[in-house]
């Protein structure tokens, strides 16, 4: 039997550490994963966005949120202000005059490009957020 004074000093930090280092590691895995999965339905709305000049190309966005849990987000892709014209063309309007008549002046057929886009990507994009899910973890548990 060993007879020496063995003294451990940090044991508060390091519990804290540990509590803490895996939430921080599971929601910096997710933000990670949920941008590589955003990217690929992003690029594919992108690619099928029927107007390549104007404000409605340069409005397409990705908003990210992890939740309060950490233990979760959700990505959400759209044309921000610009979001009502995507609107119009993938689901057509009628466009109606002013007035004091207000007749309708014609109607403007559907263009489905978001709802397409989501469907042709989804796997790919499953793919992209577990794979970087899964990468991003293993690289913070070899880090520490």
């Amino acid at each position: 039997m060993i007879n020496e004074l063995i003294t451990i000093t940090g044991v508060e930090e390091v519990q804290k550490m540990l509590a803490e280092a895996p939430r921080v590691a599971v929601a910096n895995g997710f933000l990670k994963a949920l941008q590589a999965g955003a990217q690929v339905i992003q690029e594919a709305v992108a690619a099928r966005t029927p107007v390549d000049t104007g404000k409605m190309r340069d409005a397409l966005l990705t908003d990210i949120t992890i939740d309060s849990s950490l233990r979760g987000g959700h990505a959400a892709i759209g044309f921000g202000k610009e979001g009502h014209k995507a609107n119009f063309v993938e689901y057509g309007h009628r466009m109606i005059g002013h007035k004091p008549n207000k007749k309708e002046i014609g109607t403007v057929a559907p263009h489905p490009f978001m709802r397409p886009a989501a469907a042709v990507s989804a796997d790919a994009a499953i793919e992209a957020f577990g794979d970087t899910l899964v990468a991003t973890l293993r690289g913070n548990l070899l880090d520490d």
